[in-house]
């Protein structure tokens, strides 16, 4: 397996690109979907972490919702992005860089933390995301609830990453390929991408992503070790328990202490 870097490339150069790279992901559907897991669980939250909160897409629409939200992301460029997005369009939104396992809003509270888009299979060690779970809690009023999702080993080992957009007319193109070290339960994606500038002149640049497979099972451990007394597992958009094929599972956990 090659080494992974100590300062990842993930998130960098993509940051200015990242939302004309996800214009296609129906981000109104996720909030919808927040929205029946907190009708399941009976839970109105006033306040909401975002966490791994990417350029701020999902963050916005939560303040839409009329939350009192606010961001979190360990990459600089998605956060100056997030930042400059809301500066243009006037939303008071609070954007901080900071790595989840080393969460620390001082005294802030909140009754919803959420990290979607398969954002904390980037956490490569268990060590690190049991760290980032426990400051999650630490962050919770009591009553909480934390939502997020993680891509399968399922996912990871059938190289659901691997996809182009080669052949569009689109001016982000795209090339990506993954590849499973069954070993260590890591998945390393080669990302090429090359964008077409106004001018006619076209920017390529790479970067390598890596993910953590984690299993259902050490994740309902961490999430004990970390105070959480009650949790669910969902098929990704369902309120079904996850089949053995499932690419993507959701995960709720109360902090009831």
């Amino acid at each position: 397996m090659p080494e992974i870097p100590k300062k990842p490339t993930q998130f960098g150069d993509v940051a200015p690109h990242y939302d004309l790279l996800m214009e296609g992901v129906p981000y109104a559907a996720w909030i919808l979907y927040l929205r029946q897991l907190l009708s399941v669980w009976k839970t109105t939250p006033r306040t909401v972490l975002d966490l791994a909160c990417g350029t701020g897409n999902v963050t916005e629409l939560l303040h839409e919702e009329g939350y009192d939200v606010v961001g979190v992301d360990i990459a600089e460029g998605m956060i100056a992005q997030a930042r400059d997005k809301a500066k243009e369009k006037g939303l008071l939104i609070p954007y901080y860089i900071q790595d989840a396992a080393e969460l620390n809003l001082e005294k802030r509270r909140f009754d919803l933390c959420v990290s979607l888009f398969d954002s904390l299979n980037y956490i490569l060690e268990p060590k690190r995301l049991q760290m980032a779970f426990e400051r999650v809690y630490a962050h919770l009023n009591k009553g909480g609830l934390f939502i997020f999702d993680l891509n399968t080993d399922f996912a990871l080992q059938n190289q659901f990453f691997d996809q182009d957009n080669i052949s569009s007319s689109e001016p982000l193109k795209y090339d990506w390929r993954s590849t499973y070290y069954p070993k260590t339960n890591r998945c390393k994606i080669d990302m090429q991408f090359a964008y077409a500038m106004e001018s006619g002149e076209v920017v390529q640049f790479k970067e390598v992503h890596w993910q953590y497979a984690y299993s259902t099972e050490q994740i309902v451990e961490m999430l004990t070790s970390a105070g959480f007394s009650l949790y669910e597992t969902y098929q990704a958009y369902t309120l079904r328990s996850p089949s053995a094929t499932a690419d993507r599972i959701f995960y709720m956990a109360k902090k009831t202490g």
